[in-house]
C-alpha cells in the first residue's frame, strides 16, 4: 500500500461531485482513437457552449473519458449511423470535410470540430446486481439545432422500458404544417 500525504486530501462523500444535466449541448471533439480491432473510432467530447462550456476538462474529466465519449462504429451493420454523425459534424463545422479526414485516416483533424449531442439519462445493471444510473449520448445533430432549441431532452430510459419522466415529443413535430402541393 503507497503512503498517502492527507493533508493534501479534500474529504468528499459518495456522490458529492457535480453532474451534467441530461439535455441538448454543443460539443467539441476533443481526442478520436481508432480501434480497429472492435471496428469503431472512440470520440472523446468536451461541452463547447454555454455555462456548462468545459465540464469535462477537470482532473476527474482528463481521467475518465469513458464518461464523456461516443463510438463511431464503422462495422457494416452501422456505417449509416457513422455518416449521420459525420454529416451532423460537417454541417457544424463549414469548409470542413469529415469524409475525406476520415478516408485519409486524419483523425486529428477533427480535434476541436464542433457537434450537437442529446445527452440522456438511463438506468443500467451494476456488476453488483443494483440499478446505477449514467449518462449517455442519444443523438448527434448540427450544432445550430441544439442552438436553435430544436433538440429536446429525452426522457430517462430505464431498464424495464417504462419511462419515469413524461415523454418528450420529437423536435418541431407537433408544429410542422402539412406542405401544400400544387
Amino acid at each position: 500500500m503507497r503512503h498517502v500525504n492527507w493533508g493534501n486530501v479534500s474529504a468528499s462523500s459518495d456522490g458529492d461531485f457535480e453532474r451534467l444535466e441530461p439535455g441538448p449541448y454543443v460539443a467539441k471533439v476533443v481526442t478520436m482513437t481508432d480501434k480497429p480491432e472492435k471496428e469503431y473510432v472512440e470520440l472523446v467530447y468536451d461541452i463547447a457552449e454555454g455555462p456548462r462550456a468545459g465540464f469535462y476538462s477537470d482532473d476527474w474529466g482528463l481521467q475518465h473519458p469513458y464518461a464523456h465519449h461516443v463510438f463511431l462504429s464503422y462495422k457494416d451493420k452501422a456505417l449509416g449511423m457513422l455518416k449521420g454523425r459525420l454529416e451532423a459534424i460537417q454541417a457544424s463545422n463549414p469548409g470542413f470535410d469529415p469524409f475525406a479526414a476520415w478516408d485519409a485516416g486524419r483523425l486529428d483533424m477533427f480535434a476541436g470540430r464542433i457537434f450537437g449531442i442529446n445527452i440522456q439519462e438511463e438506468e443500467y445493471e451494476r456488476s453488483d446486481g443494483e440499478t446505477g444510473t449514467r449518462l449517455n449520448v442519444c443523438q448527434v445533430v448540427p450544432a445550430q439545432d441544439v442552438r436553435d432549441g430544436k433538440v429536446k431532452t429525452r426522457s430517462k430510459k430505464t431498464l424495464d422500458g417504462k419511462s419515469h419522466n413524461a415523454a418528450t415529443p420529437k423536435a418541431g413535430v407537433e408544429d410542422v404544417e402539412p406542405v401544400p402541393f400544387d
